[in-house]
């Protein structure tokens, strides 16, 4: 029972100092609410707003009205062009990004038995961005050339309609990229909340001289690392329910897993995070350099863990190296228990790879203290 009040009173007055700065305070509930918001926004694998333009040689009717589809949709801003201007002459000043060729008998070709063609021309310095606008091209032009379909003569339209295609997606009917980049920034704040904090609190008290003052206390050194960190942890706990909750009200993103499971692997991978905080601590002497190793093993952690650049698209050394990136799997499991809802059988995998890091890395690093404090 002393000693629980001994490590009661030490997490008492880790909060009370927090407390008293109101700028750490900004700094752990504000800043983050701040990144989730603008993250939310800006980053995004979604294309919209493209700058598109039509070269129409047919003048058509039919040509008109394939141009005037594409103004229905907030994937493309049409630009206009002249006659005396060329397809690549826009993509080299930058006018656009996708130019359209519709010839000279377009129209005859659509009512006949000839096979229309369009030519597309697209900015491929960005390939990503190309590939997906191509893609929302032919999807435009595939839903008008089935209106048109659908407007001629029955029984010429069961000679050529070809074959049927039905798509549907799974999980996210929209292809919403935010039901995919929010998760991951939620996962990458509870990265950076739970290592810089737990780094930076043990690299001042030794920065400062009262880690000495400290370790002659009557209190044992598990009591010393659990004050340290038991604040953190329930801060960046904090931080997390503040991000989801931002996460339902801004970007209407509702849990579709379990609450309870999201938290059971939320702590558990804090345990990862927080001896990785310790173990840093114990290789600096100073803030500034907790700070510096802590946001380097982050940018690594970050840049492996599949939320830029999928892992499975990654080679196969790079993806070895991500399977021991506890990052990647925390990832997996916030994605798939948000957008998905899976249960805690279905990540039973994910369960033991993020229980046995946490083991292994949070002993390693209660070692590594015990080493430097003797």
């Amino acid at each position: 029972m002393t000693s629980l009040k001994v490590l009661a009173s030490f997490v008492l007055k880790e909060f009370r100092q927090l407390a008293r700065s109101p700028e750490m305070l900004a700094v752990l509930f504000l800043l983050p609410a701040i990144q989730l918001l603008v993250m939310g926004f800006a980053v995004t694998n979604e294309v919209k707003n493209v700058d598109i333009s039509f070269f129409d040689y047919d003048k058509s009717h039919l040509s008109k009205s394939l141009i005037e589809s594409f103004s229905s949709t907030d994937r493309f801003r049409i630009v206009p062009v002249s006659e005396a201007e060329h397809p690549e002459e826009l993509l080299f000043k930058w006018k656009s990004k996708v130019v359209v060729v519709i010839p000279a008998g377009f129209e005859r070709d659509c009512h006949g038995f000839a096979k229309p063609v369009l030519q597309v021309i697209s900015d491929g310095i960005d390939g990503n961005s190309a590939a997906l606008a191509n893609a929302y091209v032919q999807g435009c032009i595939l839903r008008f050339s089935q209106v048109m379909l659908q407007s001629r003569d029955p029984g010429l339209m069961k000679k050529d309609q070809g074959l049927d295609l039905i798509v549907r997606m799974s999980f996210n009917n929209d292809l919403k990229s935010n039901l995919n980049i929010i998760p991951g920034i939620i996962a990458v704040l509870v990265t950076v909340s739970s290592m810089v904090l737990s780094a930076i609190s043990l690299a001042k008290e030794k920065e400062l001289g009262t880690l000495e003052q400290l370790l002659v206390s009557p209190m044992h050194k598990y009591q010393l690392v659990a004050g340290k960190l038991l604040p953190y942890l329930i801060i960046t706990l904090l931080q997390m329910q503040v991000a989801v909750l931002l996460a339902g009200i801004i970007f209407r993103i509702s849990l579709a897993g379990s609450y309870p499971v999201l938290m059971l692997f939320s702590l558990i991978y804090l345990f990862t995070t927080l001896g990785l905080g310790i173990f840093i601590s114990t290789r600096v002497n100073s803030q500034q350099q907790a700070m510096f190793f802590s946001w380097f093993m982050m940018v690594v952690m970050i840049l492996l863990s599949g939320f830029f650049v999928p892992v499975q698209n990654m080679p196969k050394v790079i993806r070895g190296i991500c399977f021991f990136n506890p990052l990647t799997h925390y990832m997996t499991v916030i994605r798939e228990i948000v957008v998905k809802g899976s249960n805690l059988a279905q990540l039973r995998k994910e369960l033991l790879i993020l229980l046995s890091g946490g083991f292994i890395v949070f002993g390693f690093s209660l070692l590594s203290f015990r080493k430097r404090v003797k």
